[in-house]
């Protein structure tokens, strides 16, 4: 493996009491160390040698790009300074000591490569990559991938504890703390050099991954124990060319069951047809399972939030679900009913397994009838669409909405056609709403509480809180404007539909 002077300096022992200045490249170009054979021979870039300051040449022939480290002190140093890069080792120091010393800089990172190499060829394990790095840079490391989910980290993490001994990836960062990695995240996200953010209280270096796709990700050493090097830039940049060839066999692994099934669903949802594959895995994997389609939308608060991280946590609130992205600002999942606690009502279970996004994200979700046939996937993403979106307008306050609940409001919205609502009311009714624009008593009211109470007197005076005589008064003036018969129930069903449907355009209005 090539290095550069920084990585040469930096992994020098104390005990040589080295220096650094001059001009230096920080590409990784420089091949293992020479020793100075004297005769006026230039110093070429991409070399790195060792002399002893007595013995260079009187003429400074250094190419930009050459590194010498040299051992003591010569007035005949300034002018190499000025053309090349010189690590300068202060007193005495044997020069074959030095030599072999480099050397085994040279072993080291050449053993860290190939095990690297042998990892990915091996299993592709991103945390056995971080763990193997984790001494060679004596810090903590993680990787993320594009939407934020932990793919890897180092043995000695402690921001990632494992749990039961696994050291997979595969975690979320905590909601807690995602607004802040993301605030200063997406600043840096179009970054292609390694940069240092201020991140969760800690500094870091941080290196983001490019495919031709864009964004996959980013590996990041965390400086909790030591202060950066310049020597870790290149470092991290090798390191993270190994992750993302693990990242991408990891993508390779999204042609699994799992994944074929996800993507038929999502198909499915957006009206395209299933092809032979995807009917073959329905056929396998969905029978004898009942789910839930959901929708869960993001909020406005959140309008930047990656929904790929929304998805990562709700298949880690779920872990059979399945779960996509959707029109860029919400998550689709079709929830195995099996998963939840039986114990309660499926809508109570999914209500508690969502509260951590519900009530610190602001999100909010609609959730279908029961799904016995993902074929019809896209019918309960219907459902789950309604129910979200009549909910949000209904029942603001609630974060969870079950299509049942808005299934007569969608009815009513969609019985009402192009026609404007008052074209479709009868002459009495359009009389009873002129009343009430000048009337501190509602006609309207008292008919929509007459009729929700299944025409009775008594529930009626006791909902609006008047006496039974008042009321019988009162209904006699609004069957006299009105001039429908309320005990024709195809009437009585078109006046129930009207009033709902005025209700429901109050709302809309507002």
């Amino acid at each position: 493996m090539k290095l550069n002077a920084d990585i040469i300096f930096d992994n020098l022992p104390i005990r040589f009491a080295a220096h650094m200045e001059g001009p230096k490249e920080e590409r990784l170009l420089l091949g293992r160390p020479l020793l100075y054979e004297g005769m006026e021979r230039p110093f070429k870039a991409g070399t790195l040698t060792i002399v002893r300051a007595e013995r260079l040449p009187q003429r400074a022939h250094a190419e930009i790009g050459a590194v010498i480290i040299c051992i003591g002190s010569s007035s005949r140093l300034r002018r190499y300074r000025e053309r090349c890069c010189v690590i300068q080792i202060e007193g005495a120091c044997d020069l074959y000591m030095l030599f072999n010393t480099v050397q085994g800089i040279y072993d080291t990172y050449d053993a860290w490569e190939y095990d690297l190499a042998h990892i990915l060829d091996d299993t592709g394990d991103v945390s056995r990559m971080l763990t193997r790095s984790e001494s060679l840079l004596d810090s903590e490391l993680l990787a993320i991938d594009k939407d934020f989910k932990v793919i890897g980290f180092s043995d000695h993490n402690t921001l990632f504890p494992p749990s039961n001994g696994d050291r997979n990836g595969f975690q979320n960062l905590s909601i807690d703390s995602f607004d802040q990695f993301l605030s200063l995240h997406d600043l840096s996200m179009e970054k292609r050099e390694p940069f240092i953010i201020d991140l969760l209280g800690e500094s870091t270096l941080n290196y983001n991954l490019y495919t031709d796709g864009g964004y996959t990700g980013c590996v990041t050493i965390r400086y909790s124990s030591r202060s950066y090097r310049p020597s870790d830039k290149p470092v991290l940049e090798v390191l993270g060319s190994f992750v993302l060839g693990a990242f991408e066999q990891l993508a390779s692994f999204e042609a699994d069951d799992k994944g074929t099934m996800r993507r038929a669903v999502q198909d499915l949802v957006e009206g395209y047809p299933l092809d032979p594959v995807g009917k073959s895995i329905f056929e396998k994997a969905a029978s004898q399972r009942s789910f839930i389609c959901m929708r869960l939308k993001v909020s406005n608060r959140l309008a930047n939030l990656p929904v790929g991280y929304i998805r990562n946590m709700i298949e880690g609130a779920f872990p059979k679900s399945l779960t996509f992205e959707h029109h860029g600002n919400s998550v689709v999942a079709f929830i195995d009913l099996d998963e939840l606690d039986r114990s309660i009502p499926y809508t109570e279970a999914i209500r508690a397994a969502l509260k951590p996004f519900t009530s610190t994200m602001g999100m909010s979700a609609g959730l279908s009838d029961p799904v016995g046939d993902l074929l019809q996937a896209r019918l309960y993403y219907l459902e789950a669409n309604i129910a979200l979106e009549n909910g949000l307008l209904f029942a603001p306050d609630d974060p969870l909405h079950v299509f049942q609940d808005q299934a007569l409001a969608d009815m009513i919205i969609g019985s009402l056609g192009e026609l404007p609502l008052q074209m479709l009311c009868p002459p009495g009714l359009v009389r009873l709403m002129e009343h009430d624009t000048g009337s501190p008593t509602s006609y309207i009211e008292t008919l929509r509480s007459y009729l929700e109470n299944n025409l009775s007197i008594t529930k009626t005076a006791s909902e609006l809180y008047v006496h039974r005589s008042t009321l019988l008064e009162r209904l006699s003036r609004i069957k006299r404007t009105l001039e429908v018969d309320l005990d024709d129930p195809d009437e009585q069903l078109r006046i129930r539909m009207l009033l709902k449907a005025m209700q429901i355009w109050d709302k809309v209005a507002v």
